[in-house]
């Protein structure tokens, strides 16, 4: 009844708290249940869901998740204690996980919002406490060291085009300490920031403290967070970033409703700052993914000390699928407006989806490559558009439904991955051009971490590690929409003479075939844009896949 009077809890989780919840464990304990299901059940029996599901996980099996229960350390912290296990009992098993790398890297960068900065502010204000005075000192010159920063980064026009996305505002310096530091130092005007950080830190932690009990003993109905502690954190480990090659510091930039507002960002650029401590508290971890390999890089990039490793070939027969690289002009960024060059590409999509005995495929480096060969098309089949910000999953159903249809879209897209085109959902995958990232300062932060960790002085491990070997793979995803069962057939299609074993010497560093593991390198076979078509027709004509008569050339 106190709990009741008091409301420190719904009245759902009253329900679980005073109820009988056999029934519910009981059918949670019939079958794998989706979280949509528990959620859905526990409503109709006017109960919490997430407590219930979090009191009934000690003691099981197996658990399904996400990523973000075992990279995140304080989620990971809390799930095993809804276990009721210790890491070192547990097996994890980590699928799609050339995932794993980006997961890490985003669990492990931090930020420090400009509104939590002005909250400590606050905070420190009402606060009667000797440290409170040394803790503002350090707080406000960090809030005006950061809006000096960003504000003054913006050139004529700038602060008036800030979207409501956020925009990085470069601070690293390559001459010492990052630009939101130095105006740091600059706007400090206290004993020693050193002393003043650590009276914040020390502040930070009581006051936190008195939050959690306050919470605890009923004092207040909601947990309260500490804006002083969450500053002070970020403040140190940003004056010691300069310390971590590991780390990038950044700014960012965004709209709001009352304006423009900033924040500050410890960009991690190893994975393995996350994951090596992950793996080494588990009692073993499985990776598992078909484009994991090189198993070097995996290795190094996530931290693993001496894995046993095990690849498969294709599963499939291979007489049910053909691979062609054709040898178009390299897509490099400076030539993709050329007229010849888009001529050529788009004659050889158009003919790859005209001997497609059904629906085709066709993934580009960009949202807007895809764009301009959609407006470029003029074959018989419907062409679909993927464009950001649509519903991938309305699209992808509408295409399939579809008997002759191309689909264009990003190889960044949801549509490249984890996403299954089985027999007459799709014949064939186009691969239009080799899908490099924006080689913006992140990605440069990253590889000079990767050449300062991997490296042997020359500069090839940056860019292998962190360009190359990604990209590679997001090709080899790609071509795995189609050709998923023994019994289904497909032709894959790389539109870029970068794929081609017989321009890898003429091009040198720019040739991606070495990237490949062997036996999918020795797949390809290199083709002229004008004979595409005729490999995909005596390929699909030997399987019999044409309903009336096959085209003709």
């Amino acid at each position: 009844e106190a709990l009741r009077e008091e409301r420190n809890v719904c009245d759902r989780y009253y329900n679980n708290l005073t109820g009988d919840t056999d029934e519910f464990y009981a059918w949670l304990y019939e079958d794998v249940r989706t979280p949509d299901e528990i959620y859905e059940r526990a409503h109709e029996m006017d109960l919490c869901g997430y407590e219930l599901l979090k009191d009934g996980m000690e003691g099981i099996d197996l658990a399904v998740c996400n990523y973000h229960h075992l990279l995140d350390p304080t989620i990971r912290e809390q799930f095993f204690r809804w276990l009721g296990r210790d890491p070192e009992d547990v097996i994890a098993v980590f699928d799609e996980a050339h995932k794993v790398a980006s997961a890490a890297r985003d669990h492990a960068t931090r930020t420090l919002a400009e509104r939590t900065l002005d909250g400590a502010v606050d905070e420190l204000e009402e606060c009667d406490d000797a440290r409170a005075a040394p803790a503002r000192n350090v707080v406000e010159a960090f809030r005006t060291a950061l809006v000096e920063t960003y504000e003054g980064s913006f050139g004529f026009g700038e602060r008036e085009a800030v979207g409501e996305e956020w925009e990085d505002v470069a601070v690293d310096s390559e001459n010492g300490r990052n630009d939101v530091a130095v105006e740091f130092l600059q706007a400090y005007t206290g004993q020693g920031f050193a002393s003043d950080l650590e009276a914040a830190l020390a502040l930070g932690e009581e006051l936190d403290r008195r939050y959690e009990r306050a919470y605890k003993e009923g004092e207040t109905t909601t947990r309260k967070d500490c804006p002083t502690l969450s500053a002070a954190a970020f403040i140190e480990a940003w004056m010691d970033a300069n310390d971590d090659p590991g780390t990038y510091p950044v700014a960012g930039v965004r709209r709001t409703e009352t304006g423009v507002v900033g924040r500050a960002e410890l960009y991690t650029c190893l994975p393995r700052q996350v994951t090596e401590p992950l793996f080494d508290e588990l009692h073993a971890t499985v990776l598992m993914s078909a484009t994991l390999r090189p198993f070097d890089v995996t290795e190094d990039v996530l931290g693993l000390e001496e894995p046993l490793t095990m690849a498969y070939g294709e599963q499939f027969p291979e007489e049910r699928r053909r691979t062609y690289a054709v040898e178009t002009p390299a897509l490099f960024a400076s030539q993709r407006d050329d007229p010849g060059v888009q001529e050529t590409v788009g004659e050889t999509i158009e003919d790859a989806v005209r001997f497609t005995p059904g629906n085709t495929l066709a993934y580009f480096p960009s949202y807007a490559e895809a764009e301009r060969y959609y407006h470029r098309f003029s074959g018989d089949a419907t062409p679909y558009l993927d464009e950001p910000g649509t519903r991938a999953e309305d699209l992808r159903q509408e295409f399939v439904s579809d008997d002759d249809a191309v689909l264009f879209t990003s190889l960044w897209g949801t549509l490249a991955e984890g996403v299954s085109f089985d027999d007459n959902d799709a014949r064939t995958v186009l691969v239009v051009g080799v899908p490099y990232p924006h080689l913006d300062d992140r990605m440069e932060a990253v590889q000079g971490a990767y050449e300062g960790a991997f490296g042997d002085g020359e500069g090839d491990a940056g860019w292998r590690y962190a360009v190359e070997i990604p990209t590679v793979r997001k090709t080899r995803q790609a071509i795995g929409r189609v050709v998923r069962s023994p019994d289904d057939y497909g032709v894959r299609v790389l539109i870029d003479e970068r794929y081609t074993h017989s321009n890898r010497v003429e091009l040198g560093e720019y040739s991606v075939y070495p990237s490949f593991p062997p036996e999918e390198r020795s797949e390809h076979i290199d083709v002229a844009p004008g004979k595409l078509k005729i490999g995909m027709l005596n390929f699909y004509s030997d399987l019999g896949a044409w309903e009336g008569a096959p085209p003709e050339p």
